[in-house]
């Protein structure tokens, strides 16, 4: 059995294994570190992107008093985030959300933060606008955005293996490709979330914490 996620390589898996992806067992612990300087205490978090649910689910074990909202624009990989979650009760069951729609029909709530990690250059730019457009709807007047991935700096990779990995991405789709970080800060402040802070981490990689209004961040040390 092969299951596409939202990664780039498909994943074989048996009928006694569920769907996992390497990367999320190197990153998981370096994006919950930074997660830990902006969840609240209490409150909901919605994912976007799941894919299998890994991250999201070690997150709920990081912070047990958060409810985790897992979803995905394909429903094929649900199957795997109710299975890891299944004796996990501060995780809701996962729901459909095409980030490329001009609207969004499941109903609304608002959440504290929005995460997206590994998305936005495996997508078409539409996803990314989705994104934010969502978040400006859903995400609490002193709640966040939180993106993870590659990106490019000032239209420049930060590295070598970056530059190889673009290539690839546009090889397989034109509509691909590692984002900009000027483009990403333009287009989350065009819809209210004018603060942003950038971590930098292993594998080339980023964190960016957006921020629905201007604020000093109350990061806890």
């Amino acid at each position: 059995m092969i299951a596409y996620v939202r990664c780039h390589l498909p994943i074989y898996i048996s009928e006694m294994e569920l769907p996992s992806y390497p990367s999320t067992l190197r990153n998981r612990v370096f994006i919950s570190n930074v997660l830990g300087f902006y969840l609240p205490k209490n409150g909901c978090i919605l994912e976007t992107a799941s894919g299998t649910g890994e991250h999201l689910c070690f997150f709920s074990e990081e912070f047990p008093l958060l409810h985790w909202q897992p979803s995905d624009k394909s429903s094929d990989l649900f199957w795997a985030i109710s299975e890891r979650s299944k004796n996990k009760n501060n995780i809701k069951e996962p729901i459909s959300i095409d980030l490329t729609c001009k609207s969004f029909k499941f109903k609304k709530k608002k959440f504290d933060a929005v995460l997206n990690i590994n998305m936005i250059h495996i997508a078409p730019w539409d996803a990314c606008i989705g994104l934010f457009k969502l978040a400006s709807e859903m995400v609490r007047s002193n709640g966040f955005v939180y993106l993870y991935g590659p990106f490019k700096v000032a239209g420049v990779h930060t590295s070598a293996s970056n530059n190889r990995f673009d290539a690839s991405l546009k090889e397989r789709n034109a509509a691909w490709g590692v984002r900009n970080i000027e483009d990403v800060v333009s287009l989350a402040k065009g819809y209210g979330f004018p603060q942003f802070e950038i971590h930098d981490m292993p594998a080339n990689n980023k964190s960016i914490i957006f921020k629905k209004r201007l604020t000093h961040f109350k990061v806890k040390h």
